[in-house]
């Protein structure tokens, strides 16, 4: 059973910039607001996720402004670190005015490049450079040319097998660059397509080393631990997930298609024709039977859970009423706290959506009335033990939402300032 919160027109009353409303499970328990970043900006086009450390205490926003459509100032294009308890932004890292537009900054990645014990943001950015900040400070600590600007999260991980792990990342044009931690590049590559997604590092091949995956708007390609080519195929992957393990499938997602690709050959293991343009993030194992599966918004604000190794389609749910857009990438984590794992999505209207990773049930909605435009972040930022949902609205505030145990109370919608 779907236990949803629907806003009357009644509520919508002047003088809130958003309307929100709490959704519950019966007797279980509910998502409630936590809080809401000072990030507004005059549009509703964001649509990069937000970076969050690996303990959890650097949460950063990528956020933007849209030129002719609002004024453009010095930090209106800016890397933003918030607070995790609160939101309060503790400092800004912007890019020149002249190069602030909608797909001025990547989401970030954090991590620590250098092993001197402190984490450092590293971003894509339209000066058309990878630029590492400063955790703590928000300090530029070194920057690396790219051929145009990034659009998929860099990532981080030992590809060349050297001391430290490496920064990868994409430009839009295709070009990758692998660095290493104190900013000298290891080797280039050019993938000749559109790139919208991060890099994956999985070691697709089953021989030990981490192999550079990148998927564009015609190619899937995979690139050796030293920069050379190992395999490319001729399909399209506007979105991509992989699976690691002893056979990893990368799968590769289109407008009205999902293929799952053989990690070590590149040759199609299956083929679905799915809904509108799937939108897939990343793999796991939701219902705890030891296999993957693949997770991913299709059209009419569905939620779509396929057998990542067959392609089988093992629960669908509904999350939306907008029949011709589909969900955003669904992510997955410990919610709830009851130690399984459950599914975050996202609707292009504004819901957050949790679903029990084996059935696909709704356990709880929220609902803001401002779009989104990318997946969910999960962090657990309070330690105690489930993860927080991070929502990234298409007017560059961030609304961070906990899971409250609780019988079921009234429903309620509230209005921010």
């Amino acid at each position: 059973m779907r236990f949803r919160t629907l806003i009357v027109a009644g509520l919508l009353i002047a003088g809130l910039t958003g309307v929100v409303a709490i959704g519950l499970t019966d007797g279980g328990g509910q998502l409630s607001q936590q809080w809401i970043s000072d990030t507004a900006r005059d549009n509703e086009v964001n649509h990069h996720a937000v970076g969050v450390g690996p303990r959890n205490d650097i949460v950063i926003a990528p956020v933007a402004a849209v030129p002719n459509a609002e004024e453009i100032g010095p930090d209106s294009c800016s890397l933003v670190r918030l607070r995790p308890s609160d939101g309060a932004i503790r400092w800004r890292w912007s890019v020149p005015a002249e190069s602030c537009f909608t797909h001025a900054l990547t989401q970030p990645a954090v991590a620590d490049l250098d092993a001197d014990g402190s984490l450092e943001v590293a971003a894509s950015t339209t000066e058309n450079a990878l630029v590492v900040l400063d955790g703590g400070t928000g300090t530029e600590q070194w920057r690396v040319p790219l051929s145009a600007y990034g659009y998929g999260q860099p990532s981080v991980g030992d590809v060349t097998g050297g001391p430290g792990p490496e920064v990868v990342t994409s430009d839009i044009e295709g070009t990758l660059v692998v660095v290493h931690g104190n900013g000298t590049v290891a080797w280039r590559a050019d993938a000749n397509t559109t790139v919208w997604t991060r890099p994956e590092l999985v070691d697709v091949t089953g021989d030990g080393a981490t192999e550079v995956v990148v998927g564009g708007d015609n190619t899937v390609a995979v690139y050796g631990p030293d920069g050379s080519p190992v395999w490319n195929r001729s399909v399209d992957a506007t979105t991509m997930a992989l699976t690691d393990g002893p056979e990893p499938t990368v799968v590769a997602g289109t407008t009205q298609r999902l293929r799952g690709l053989d990690g070590a050959t590149g040759a199609i293991r299956w083929n679905r024709t799915v809904a509108g343009t799937p939108r897939i993030h990343e793999t796991g194992d939701g219902d705890g039977d030891g296999d993957r599966e693949v997770y991913a918004g299709v059209s009419g604000d569905t939620v779509l859970a396929l057998d990542a190794t067959t392609g089988d389609t093992e629960w669908e749910t509904p999350i939306g009423e907008d029949s011709r857009r589909s969900a955003r990438a669904p992510v997955l984590g410990d919610v709830t706290g009851d130690n399984a794992t459950e599914v975050v999505a996202v609707t292009n209207a504004g819901t957050v959506a949790v679903l029990d990773g084996e059935t696909g049930e709704e356990l709880a909605a929220y609902q803001r009335n401002v779009r989104i435009w990318t997946f969910p972040t999960l962090a657990d930022l309070d330690s105690d033990g489930d993860a927080e949902i991070l929502v990234r609205y298409g007017d560059g505030r961030v609304v961070t939402l906990d899971w409250q145990r609780g019988a079921g109370s009234p429903l309620q919608a509230i209005g921010e300032s």
